[in-house]
């Protein structure tokens, strides 16, 4: 078995599932983020010592909500929760619970996890990406995430000029845009689209993986989604590809942590 933890800026997740990703305890509970990081760390440690108890974990993989220097088992930044910038969260996991631990951004172990047993299964290539109160992106290739230094595959933070002004694509296709009233869902979707037609353009996948609460509102987002995306995309790729919602739910992040412990170990 394999520990699977999400560290989000909402909530926070710790799993124990088998090389399939076919879960066995799943604990969830609700961040306190006035509290910080330390009270997160607090809220780990007396979770993880009864799943450890009753299951026979190999290694923890951890799902972080912001970028990570993953070879470092560092957090680059948290957007959401103060405390983290800097924090060496794999020698924490090490220190307090004895088990080889492997560290990587959410979106990235949410993208591994669509890709081995979701809705990218059976794909080569799979672009992944998230849209709810952010946007983020992730790409695997032959099972393996493609990854740079602090990450890679930002699609919320790429650029729009829009009114004058340059702005990011979570500026104007996010859950928390459309809930501001800052955009119509119509809207990020037309933006939303233009983002993965580049995307798309720059990678050439087999399968693009949309997941995250915007998304679930189906095809009266995803649909003009597809036509945007079909619409601008580099015209030799329009048939290569196609758009598709996520197949894994809520538990997208914390058993993509856990089946990459299970690669890793």
């Amino acid at each position: 078995m394999y520990l699977g933890v999400e560290i989000g800026g909402t909530k926070l997740q710790v799993d124990a599932c088998d090389r399939r990703g076919r879960i066995a305890q799943l604990t969830r509970v609700a961040v306190v983020r006035r509290d910080g990081a330390r009270g997160i760390l607090h809220q780990l440690e007396r979770i993880i010592p009864s799943v450890l108890a009753e299951h026979p974990v190999k290694a923890i993989g951890v799902g972080f909500g912001g970028p990570v220097d993953a070879p470092h088992g560092r957090v680059v930044r948290s957007f959401h929760i103060r405390g983290w910038d800097g924090f060496a969260l794999r020698r924490w996991f090490r220190q307090r619970f004895k088990l080889a631990t492997v560290i990587e951004n959410d979106t990235n172990v949410a993208a591994l996890a669509e890709a081995l047993i979701g809705a990218g299964r059976g794909r080569r290539a799979v672009l992944y990406s998230n849209v709810g109160t952010r946007i983020g992106g992730g790409f695997v290739v032959d099972g393996e995430i493609h990854n740079g230094r602090f990450g890679a595959t930002e699609i919320g933070h790429t650029r729009f000029f829009v009114r004058g002004r340059w702005r990011i694509l979570e500026e104007l296709s996010s859950g928390l845009s459309i809930e501001r009233g800052k955009t119509t869902v119509a809207e990020s979707a037309r933006y939303y689209g233009v983002a993965l037609a580049n995307a798309i353009t720059l990678l050439n996948p087999d399968i693009v993986v949309v997941g995250g609460g915007v998304a679930r509102a189906g095809e009266k987002f995803l649909r003009p989604v597809r036509r945007t995306a079909k619409q601008f995309v580099f015209g030799p790729y329009r048939r290569n590809f196609r758009i598709v919602p996520a197949a894994l739910g809520d538990t997208v992040v914390v058993t993509g942590a856990a089946l990459l412990a299970a690669n890793e170990a």
